[in-house]
């Protein structure tokens, strides 16, 4: 159970960058949300709910971007960097699969589905992280807003 902690916890605050050198016109977005399922190798009832009871909660200073830029900037900060194989914003949904680099703990694969106002989104991500033990996969109910500027 530890190493599974040990190793989703890097990933959930992985998502905060720093605001020290942004510009004032760039976006402050607050993510919050619930990790609501985890299964995989070593993932046994207690390891389950110990992550679905650790809340989902960083800011990341996103530069304003026309289209959708600014947005997928945002939901791909989560996961480190990630290269986009399908992303699109239309009639206020998102969709999106990316193939992230996980550094020490290996490549994840996300699909986010939800909403998206500009100012706001809202959705359901599945992440399955590469392990050594197999593949980890977390599902969780994050929501975005814009705070201010950074």
């Amino acid at each position: 159970m530890m190493r599974t902690v040990k190793f989703i916890l890097p990933i959930l605050a992985a998502a905060g960058l720093s605001a020290g050198a942004e510009a004032a016109s760039n976006s402050l977005w607050t993510t919050t949300g619930t990790i609501v399922s985890v299964t995989g190798p070593g993932a046994d009832a207690e390891t389950q709910e110990t992550l679905k009871s650790m809340p989902i909660n960083h800011t990341v200073c996103a530069a304003k971007k026309p289209g959708n830029g600014e947005i997928k900037s945002v939901i791909g900060s989560t996961f480190g960097t990630c290269k986009y194989s399908t992303f699109a914003v239309r009639v206020g949904r998102v969709a999106a699969k990316a193939q992230c680099t996980g550094g020490l703990y290996g490549d994840a694969s996300i699909a986010f589905n939800g909403t998206f106002n500009g100012t706001t989104y809202y959705g359901s991500n599945t992440s399955v992280f590469k392990t050594n033990t197999g593949d980890l996969t977390v599902r969780s109910n994050i929501s975005g807003k814009v705070g201010g500027s950074c």
